[in-house]
């Protein structure tokens, strides 16, 4: 019992740890290059998650049968469920980070989705904000087109104050949660 109890207050230590820091650097100040727009990526964090989840993942995928007979369905059942912990959330972090990204500027937002989809938007084309917090993606659509922006996305402080400058919704209204500079 004791056990138990230690092994959950080291996972809640290390989740609430990750996510301060993941929060903490999107109220990270970024600088605009030299044609005036700024560039918001994610967080190294997602990389580096991603890399060890996919990297757990093929260790059980290839030591786990390994430990067993080729016959033995259990340890087929082990592989399959390991590899959709760890492949599940590794694979998406590390598309998140290697894909998502957002270039905005006076007039446009150019987004990259997970997938590396790129559109672009106009900052007078918004017609609704919405911030999702299951998904920690920012919704901006407009009558055509409709733009997700990732929450840890470092510096995103700065694209929050360019949405109270250039459209009608605050940061207090969208609910957003970031760092401090």
């Amino acid at each position: 019992m004791t056990e138990k109890i230690i092994l959950y207050t080291i996972i809640g230590i290390a989740v609430s740890t990750a996510l301060a820091f993941l929060t903490k650097a999107t109220g990270k100040a970024v600088a605009s290059d030299e044609s005036g727009y700024f560039n918001l990526r994610m967080n190294k964090l997602y990389g580096i998650m991603g890399i060890v989840g996919s990297l757990f993942g093929l260790l059980f995928l290839i030591f786990l049968p390994l430990t067993a007979g080729v016959n033995d369905s259990g340890v087929w059942i082990g592989v399959i469920l390991m590899l959709l912990i760890f492949w599940g959330t590794g694979i998406p972090c590390l598309m998140y980070y290697r894909n998502h990204r957002v270039t905005f500027g006076d007039n446009s937002i150019i987004a990259t989705n997970v997938y590396g989809k790129v559109k672009e938007i106009k900052w007078s084309d918004i017609s609704d904000i919405r911030f999702k917090a299951l998904s920690g993606l920012l919704v901006l659509k407009t009558q055509n087109e409709q733009v997700k922006v990732h929450q840890h996305l470092v510096g995103l402080s700065k694209f929050v104050e360019f949405i109270e400058i250039k459209t009608k919704w605050t940061r207090k209204e969208l609910k957003v949660p970031i760092g401090k500079k």
